[in-house]
């Protein structure tokens, strides 16, 4: 946002403060809904349970399956939280586009999208394939949790 010219005699516009203190609450605002919502969503998912005819603690395939299971939970909280900084930025510069016409507005709707439907297709809920999702694309948290920081930064910055 740039300052306003001024007529001669008169003091230029100061840009305004507003962006800047939205950003600094609607980011941990939406962060934090995200995460609710993350965890409301990993709890759907179905724990394994030991077979009735078992007594006493489970073998060690159980304890393999309840590893798998938190993985996949953290999983799905990891990528609500990406889809939810998506679709905030898509919102963010649909507003842009709609104020300014700017061609570059349009592109990155157009990018942030595409990425908001990648993320989707490939959500855990909807993939529906533990094996694939943690072990075939080799799932660490990392990658997760760097996108999630960049889709941060970018909000905050977008939001200025």
């Amino acid at each position: 946002m740039s300052a306003a010219t001024a007529e001669p005699g008169q003091a230029a516009e100061q840009p305004s403060e507003k962006g800047t203190q939205i950003s600094k609450v609607w980011v941990p605002v939406i962060l934090i809904l995200a995460v609710l919502l993350g965890l409301a969503l990993a709890e759907t998912i179905p724990s394994p349970v030991c077979p009735p005819w078992i007594s006493g603690p489970c073998p060690w395939p159980y304890f393999y399956l309840l590893s798998v299971h938190g993985a996949l939970m953290l999983h799905v909280i990891l990528s609500t939280i990406e889809i939810v900084l998506l679709v905030s930025l898509v919102a963010v510069y649909i507003k842009v586009y709609a104020d300014t016409r700017a061609n570059f507005s349009l592109g990155l709707i157009i990018v942030l999208g595409a990425l908001a439907v990648h993320s989707f297709l490939s959500y855990p809920l909807v993939v529906n394939d533990v094996e694939s999702i943690l072990y075939g694309s080799l799932f660490f948290p990392y990658t997760d949790l760097l996108t999630i920081i960049a889709y941060s930064v970018f909000l905050y910055l977008s939001l200025e």
